[in-house]
This record gives C-alpha cells, sequence and structure tokens, in this order.
C-alpha cells in the first residue's frame, strides 16, 4: 500500500464522534442530513466497538465491506464539492477542511478499499503542496499499470474506473508539479493523451505546470538557442467557456527560442542604400549590436528607440525594413488618438469583449518572446483615462524593472515584455508625456535629399510589387520624360515621400493605362 499505516481502532471511532457533532450541528442551523449519512453512522460504530483490538482480514466479511464503503463515501463527501464539504467547512471540524476526508480516506484504505488508498494519496498532496513528490510519482507509476494490465475497478458495487484514471492523473500532475522531472511529464501527457482524459478545472494550474516543464523537455542536446517564457503564470478559470479561451495560450508556458542578432552588420549595409538619409539610427542600431555581442548577449533585443522627425520621411518603413533585414517578427500598433487601455492590459475575465493583451496574442502567433513591437505615432497617443491610460501602461513595460511580470487582466498570469525591442516614431516630442519621453533614446531623423530620388522611387516600386504579390520587374515602366520631370519636382521639395508614393502610384495606373492594346480599350470603356 502507498498509504500511511493507520490504528483504524482508534481513528474510526473519533471520527464517528466528530461526524456526530457535525450531524448535530446541521440540524441545529436546519440543515438536512443526508439519509445515508444517518443510516451508516450506527453500523460503523458498532463494527468499531464490535471488534476493536482485530485485524481488518478479521472481521466479518459483510461488516468490513459494508464499514469499508461507508467510510470511503465519508470521504469523497468532505472533499470540495461533496455533499458534505460545505458544512465541514463552515463548522471548522478539521482545517483545512480536506484533512477531514483524508481522515476518512486513509481508514477506507486501511479496510482494503483500493479507491480510498487513491484519495488518501491525492488529498495528502493537496494538504502537502511540496511534499511527497517521490512518493505520488511511484503511485501514479503503480496506478498507471493497472490501467495497462486491464485491472477490474469494480469497487465498492459499481464501476469506479473513469473516477480513478481521473484520481491517477492527478497523481501524476502533483508530481510533476513537485519533481519538475521531464521524464515524468512526457509520461502523464501520455496518459492523458491515451486516455483521453480531460484535466478538471481545480487542476488547472497543475497542467500549467506541465506544459512548462513539457517545453523543458522538448529541447534537445543540440539545441543552443536561448530561450525565454512569456507567461510565467496563470490563473485557473472559474467557467468552461473561459477555460476553453485560455488553453489556446498554453504554448506560451513554455520556453520559446529567441530572436538572435545577425552574424554581421550586413543588415546595416542594406538599410543604409535603401535609407541613406537614416545614417543616424542606423549608427546608434549598429553600436547596440557590436555592445551586445561583445558582452555575449545572444539574443536580440534593442533599447527603446524612438525616430523624431516630419511627417512623411519613412520612418514606419525604415523600422518594417529594420525587423526583415534583422530577421525579427515585427508587430505595429498604431496609436494615434487610441484611448483604450485595454488593448495592452487585456480585458477582464466575465465581460464579453474578454482577452488578452494585444502583444500576448501577437507572440502567441509567432510564437516569439522578442518581437519588434513598432509603436506608430506615439507622440499622438490619446491622454484619456478610459480603462487607465496607455502611456503609464507603456512605462510599465519599457521599464526593465517591471516589464519582466506584468499582470494581463484576462490571463491573470504574469507576463513576460521585457525581452522585446521597442520602436517608436514621432513628429514632435512637445505632446508626449515627460514620463515616457524619458524611457526613448531618441534619434532626429534627417529630410532625403535629391540624390535620394533614385532609392526612394525604387522603395515606392518595391511597396507596389508587394501590394500586388508580384516582382518588380512586371511592373509598368515610367516614361524617361515623367521620371525626369518627377526627380525634378521631387529636388524642389524632398520633404514628403508619401506625396510622392501616391504620385508614383497615379504614373504607374497612367503607364498601364497606355500599355493596353487598344482593340481592349473600347471594352474598357463600356
Amino acid at each position: 500500500m502507498f498509504v500511511w499505516y493507520t490504528d483504524v481502532e482508534e481513528r474510526l471511532p473519533r471520527l464517528l464522534e466528530c461526524l456526530d457533532a457535525l450531524c448535530e450541528s446541521m440540524q441545529e442551523d436546519g440543515k438536512s442530513v443526508p439519509r445515508w449519512v444517518t443510516q451508516g453512522i450506527p453500523p460503523a460504530r458498532a463494527a468499531a466497538r464490535g471488534y476493536s483490538g482485530l485485524l481488518p482480514q478479521d472481521w466479518p466479511t459483510w461488516v468490513l465491506e459494508k464499514t469499508r464503503r461507508f467510510t470511503l463515501e465519508m470521504a469523497v463527501a468532505c472533499i470540495p464539492l461533496g455533499d458534505l464539504a460545505e458544512a465541514v467547512q463552515k463548522e471548522g471540524c478539521w482545517s483545512p477542511p480536506e484533512e477531514f476526508a483524508w481522515q476518512w480516506a486513509t481508514v477506507a484504505a486501511q479496510l482494503g478499499s483500493k479507491l480510498g488508498e487513491i484519495y488518501a494519496l491525492v488529498l495528502a498532496a493537496r494538504l502537502q503542496p511540496k511534499a511527497y513528490g517521490t512518493f505520488l510519482r511511484d503511485a501514479f507509476y503503480f496506478w498507471r499499470a493497472q490501467f495497462d494490465n486491464k485491472a477490474d475497478f469494480w469497487m465498492e458495487g459499481r464501476d469506479r474506473s473513469a473516477q480513478c484514471r481521473s484520481l491517477t492523473l492527478e497523481m501524476g500532475l502533483q508530481a510533476v508539479a513537485r519533481l519538475e522531472d521531464a521524464d515524468l511529464a512526457q509520461e502523464v501527457n501520455g496518459f492523458i493523451r491515451k486516455n483521453g482524459t480531460d484535466v478538471p478545472l481545480p487542476l488547472f494550474p497543475l497542467r500549467c505546470m506541465l506544459e512548462r516543464v513539457l517545453g523543458r523537455a522538448e529541447i534537445t542536446a543540440d539545441d543552443t538557442r536561448p530561450r525565454r517564457t512569456v507567461l510565467q503564470s496563470m490563473q485557473a478559470p472559474q467557467k468552461d467557456e473561459d477555460r476553453r479561451g485560455l488553453e489556446r495560450f498554453r504554448p506560451l508556458l513554455r520556453p520559446l527560442p529567441l530572436v538572435t542578432w545577425p552574424q554581421s552588420l550586413s543588415w546595416a549595409k542594406l538599410l543604409r542604400q535603401e535609407f541613406p538619409w537614416m545614417e543616424a539610427a542606423i549608427c546608434a542600431l549598429e553600436r547596440q549590436q557590436v555592445l551586445a555581442q561583445r558582452l555575449g548577449a545572444d539574443s536580440l533585443r534593442l533599447r527603446p528607440l524612438l525616430l523624431l522627425g516630419p511627417a512623411g520621411t519613412g520612418k514606419t518603413r525604415f523600422l518594417r525594413r529594420l525587423g526583415e533585414t534583422m530577421g525579427a517578427p515585427t508587430l505595429f500598433v498604431p496609436l494615434a488618438g487610441a484611448n483604450d487601455n485595454m488593448l495592452l492590459k487585456g480585458t477582464a475575465r466575465g465581460w464579453s469583449s474578454a482577452r488578452p493583451g494585444f502583444l500576448v496574442e501577437m507572440m502567441l502567433e509567432r510564437q516569439c518572446p522578442n518581437p519588434m513591437v513598432i509603436l506608430d505615432e506615439i507622440d499622438k497617443i490619446g491622454l484619456g483615462r478610459q480603462n487607465g491610460r496607455i502611456w503609464e501602461t507603456l512605462l510599465t513595460f519599457l521599464e526593465p524593472a517591471s516589464s519582466s511580470r506584468v499582470l494581463d487582466e484576462f490571463l491573470l498570469g504574469e507576463v513576460d515584455y521585457s525581452a522585446i525591442s521597442w520602436v517608436a516614431t514621432a513628429n514632435s516630442l512637445e505632446d508626449l508625456p515627460g514620463p515616457l519621453r524619458s524611457r526613448w533614446e531618441i534619434v532626429r531623423v534627417g529630410l532625403p535629399q535629391a540624390a535620394d530620388f533614385d532609392r526612394i522611387l525604387e522603395n515606392v516600386r518595391r511597396d507596389v510589387a508587394r501590394e500586388y504579390g508580384v516582382d518588380t520587374v512586371v511592373l509598368p515602366n515610367l516614361d524617361a520624360t515623367v521620371r525626369d520631370r518627377l526627380q525634378r519636382a521631387f529636388a524642389r521639395n524632398p520633404r514628403s515621400m508619401r506625396d510622392l508614393r501616391g504620385v508614383v502610384y497615379q504614373l504607374l495606373e497612367i503607364q498601364a493605362m497606355a500599355e493596353r492594346p487598344s482593340g481592349r480599350n473600347g471594352d474598357w470603356l463600356q
């Protein structure tokens, strides 16, 4: 047996005395005592008195079976959601109430109840969250073997296989939580898959721990990539519909591979060719990579960088290309006019719109704990207080001391944002709150020059080709005269590439119309 030896002669009479007091208290409060309890007490008391001093195996068979069944049913009735659980908790017979159930379970086990033995093990684990690790592991392996060997689980008058399977699963989960053994975690996960066992809501935190250990188990010896766990914890839901929503985020409990710094500075060369007027920003980013690699920091993480400059100078496009050339997933967050803080913090459970923060969703989708997040037009952020102010939450994300444990309102767990590379754009610092402004390394973006026209035009053509999903070679070629006039106009006023982009789109459309076969023009007009 996997339970402690129990002195039935001493414990059973004492438990019956407590049960008498509990029944009396319930009646005084106007509550009815379950009939099976009142009917079972006298035979159990007679057995305790009549066979005192005898070993259970020496009791008459019918007395042993009846007493064993009663003590088992008492154990089940006293656990949370049992028939007597509420009364036990209110009357304070035992603290915590599970201990009362455990006492009954150990007596049932000593009387030969296999189910009582399993309950005693599980309840002991609940009472001592950090103890009995190896004990529970061995018990899990033992009871799992019973299922593998097609053992008979007809106990105490009915088929208890589903009940035993659920309790065996809990033993395994409890053992994993204590030992954090990768091999054991895989065995427990295999048990879940083989039996199609759904993990009950109360065991949700244990399932989260299983996912965390499984994540470590899946990392092979030759996988040297640095990893980070995004979701540090996740509180159990109260409703099944909430659980279905939370199940999707279990992968974030496992360590995910981090994007690493590029092997060379070739990305900087590419960006200089495309954005020669962004030299100051490129130099600042180069310095960050050189220092990080000099200090042995393999995972990509930029210090918060804010590009400040006039509208239409290509700040957002530059940051998108930065993510592409560095090989980092890029998340775009437009902040102009944004007021609802739930975008970042998540919406609490219970609301119809309940969901986690936007960035958590994106990290799950990309399976990446250190994406590059572009906060576009941060200077136009809303300053309203609806559900809290966004810029104040951003302070938490940007501060190294607090960014590793940020509470998400939906997951009710701590999210690690500390590996994110934050970059932003702004046209002015005038409306940016001072505390938020101080978190950024601010780089002023210069205006493009006339000499940059060819490169800018090529960038615009590449954007058009990407939008239509084609290669740039299939785009209409602009007439040389039109191209020259466009270049002279840009040289006079190179401020807005956005305006240039709009003109190029129109010219490409006109050129495409001009290149249409003449025989089709009439059809098009019709």
